[in-house]
């Protein structure tokens, strides 16, 4: 076990999750329209380095309640969460009643990241509308494209992030059967390219982010098998593409330069598939390494000295690490190469990959799989209902 005052980049990188929890600096900015969506993130890291005591989870969890539609004060019935109060809605409930405009609707991705989180900070998700929000997200699917769903009411656009974060909502509120699975199948299949990956819409290029998306989500509704075959033709060349991913990093299309972020979208997809002991581990942490920021304490999304940290970047990053740790051919010791500044860091990654302080991941919901079983334990008590 790694001591937490032996590792320097645990304790930057507790530091920095538990700042993004607050108030966020003026080159995050662009996120505040989304800020659920970085709590998500930042409770996460936290997770996984086991260090969620360091916050005030009910002041977090307050906050994310503050952000739920409630469908007793919505006509059509429909909730879900908003992902900030940007556009003028009180982060107050009571408040926030008064001041409802027609440009406050619910987001599916938000929705996700409201549930994860809510999750992760130990609740037990009993003052979730799930009626309304399962009812929510059934209204997003496409009546014109079975099996896709719209980001929400007032936002029409669709692609496969968005069937991923319907379906793992639905599957945290243990409420599958409000969505068209067999649709979600269908569609998923038919966006599978000749290259194996699968693209965000069918006949689209295949991307990685989309792959993670379509491969967990078939997980997710126990497609995976009927869609994907194991030992077929369609799952080799998907395992091949994913492999066929990673440089020293990973990138997200075949030719573009490698990016911290698919660090979890390739190797969550490969482990969910049981292939991520295929994976060149040793040089995707070299590559992460040499992404890390030492003043800031977390990670960019390349090696560029001008690119910024941020949770996204810097959770997926250590979340897709999180993957390869059940895997044994990660080497310890000095096999870095690269500058002496950037070995300490190196070496507090591979420290930290075999120590019992990163949690790992499942996959399938990029939650430690430690929640996962909790989960497991609030549906069997809704169950008892």
């Amino acid at each position: 076990m790694v001591c937490d005052s032996d590792n320097k980049v645990l304790q930057k990188l507790q530091i920095y999750f538990k700042r993004c929890t607050g108030l966020l600096p003026y080159s995050m900015v662009s996120l505040d329209s989304s800020r659920i969506v970085v709590l998500f993130f930042a409770s996460g890291g936290l997770a996984l380095l086991d260090a969620l005591d360091s916050v005030d989870r009910n002041e977090i969890i307050e906050f994310i309640y503050s952000h739920q539609l409630l469908t007793t004060d919505i006509q059509d019935k429909k909730g879900g969460f908003r992902g900030s109060n940007l556009i003028g809605c009180s982060s107050d409930p009571e408040e926030a009643k008064l001041v409802r405009s027609k440009y406050d609707g619910s987001h599916v991705t938000m929705v996700y990241s409201a549930l994860s989180t809510l999750l992760l900070l130990g609740d037990n998700l009993s003052r979730v509308d799930r009626r309304g929000t399962l009812a929510g997200l059934s209204a997003m699917q496409c009546p014109d494209e079975p099996g896709l769903f719209k980001a929400g009411d007032i936002c029409e656009e669709r692609d496969m992030r968005f069937v991923f974060s319907a379906v793992a909502s639905c599957y945290i509120l243990n409420g599958l059967d409000s969505i068209n699975c067999e649709n979600v199948a269908d569609f998923i299949a038919k966006c599978q390219t000749y290259q194996g990956g699968f693209a965000n819409l069918p006949y689209l290029e295949a991307h990685a982010g989309a792959t993670y998306c379509a491969v967990a989500s078939l997980s997710l509704i126990d497609k995976l098998e009927s869609v994907i075959p194991s030992g077929s033709k369609s799952r080799e060349l998907l395992i091949k593409w994913l492999l066929n991913l990673q440089e020293e990093g990973f990138h997200g299309r075949i030719g573009k330069p490698d990016d911290t972020c698919y660090t979890f979208w390739v190797c969550a997809s490969l482990k969910i598939l049981n292939c991520h002991h295929l994976v060149d581990k040793n040089s995707a942490v070299r590559f992460v390494t040499r992404c890390w920021n030492d003043v800031i304490g977390a990670f960019t999304k390349t090696p560029d000295q001008f690119c910024t940290p941020d949770p996204l970047h810097t959770y997926l990053s250590l979340s897709g690490l999180s993957c390869l740790c059940a895997s044994d051919n990660l080497k310890t010791g000095n096999d870095v190469k690269s500058m002496d500044s950037e070995s300490y860091v190196y070496r507090n990654l591979q420290e930290l990959l075999n120590s019992d302080r990163l949690l790992t991941v499942y996959p399938e919901l990029n939650i430690p799989e430690r929640y996962h079983q909790r989960l497991k334990q609030i549906h069997l008590q809704w169950s008892k209902k």
